[in-house]
């Protein structure tokens, strides 16, 4: 546990599990929001980390954040440490769920709600040294401009232009910086859960309930808790029958970025997810 308690203390909000937790407050998501929609004036109504959005009929995701403005926009904002997908088509493909799990039956099109998919990245995502992009479509013939409702925003976190946007990067990468005078509130609880007993008390609970979301997945599914190996096939069984609704997927994914960061051993994540250990094993040397 002490080693553990050092550990999250070297945790930035780049980290999933420290983004997590701050997602929780919407000051702080406000102040985020407010920076990379380069509109201080805008107010989270909202905000709910680890939103599932369910495809009945495909994959589904869990979101690091979905956010609520009080105009009606949808904000789905996605921390990503490793370049290790296609991220374009992930921001297409989350926009798309957020879309139609919050269009209800029957609504006009021009009732779809709006929706941007912010990702912060701790590389490149473009590749053009640029601290903020913005992705828009435009007519290719006349160079004009449209607008469908859809928002994406790449973030670098690694670039160093004196801007606000890498400033406040600066405070999302690096675990000693803050800035209370430009962002009060991301100092503010970046400092509470590093600095203090409670805050990292709310980390590690974190860690529990990722625990228990997997063991009651696993229940939901009918899985039985005796052999590992049994325990593997019902999961795979599950997704096979898509049961799941990709809530299993996402926390196991959770999980494994936990191991990966140090923080829980891999026998404690095969445990807490019903698997064998080897498949945490498999997962983590996937993902590189």
């Amino acid at each position: 546990m002490a080693q553990a308690r050092r550990d999250m203390g070297e945790l930035r909000p780049i980290d999933d599990l420290m983004f997590r937790v701050m997602a929780r407050d919407e000051a702080f998501c406000g102040e985020l929001l407010g920076v990379l929609l380069q509109d201080r004036g805008l107010t989270v109504v909202k905000s709910t980390p680890q939103s599932h959005v369910t495809n009945t009929r495909g994959r589904s995701a869990v979101l690091d954040a979905l956010c609520e403005l009080s105009d009606g926009r949808l904000v789905n904002v996605e921390v990503q440490r490793a370049d290790d997908d296609d991220l374009q088509r992930r921001v297409r493909y989350y926009a798309s769920l957020v879309t139609t799990d919050r269009t209800p039956p029957g609504a006009r099109f021009a009732d779809v709600p709006d929706v941007c998919v912010a990702l912060v990245c701790e590389f490149d995502p473009l590749g053009e040294g640029c601290p903020l992009y913005h992705v828009d479509r435009v007519v290719r013939e006349g160079g004009r401009a449209l607008d469908n409702g859809l928002e994406e925003l790449y973030v670098n976190a690694l670039a160093r232009d004196g801007g606000e946007v890498s400033a406040l990067m600066r405070v999302f990468v690096e675990a000693e910086a803050y800035d209370e005078a430009r962002f009060p509130e991301t100092s503010r609880v970046k400092r509470r859960l590093r600095e203090t007993e409670e805050g990292r008390e709310d980390m590690g609970s974190v860690i529990e309930e990722i625990r228990e979301e997997i063991r009651a997945e696993c229940i939901a599914e009918g899985i039985e808790t005796g052999r590992a190996e049994g325990k593997a096939e019902g999961i795979a069984e599950g997704k096979a029958e898509g049961k799941a609704e990709g809530k299993a997927e996402g926390t196991l994914e959770t999980l494994v970025r936990l191991v990966r960061d140090g923080l829980v051993s891999v026998q404690d994540a095969a445990t807490s997810a019903g698997v064998d250990a080897d498949e945490i094993r498999r997962t983590l040397a996937a993902e590189g």
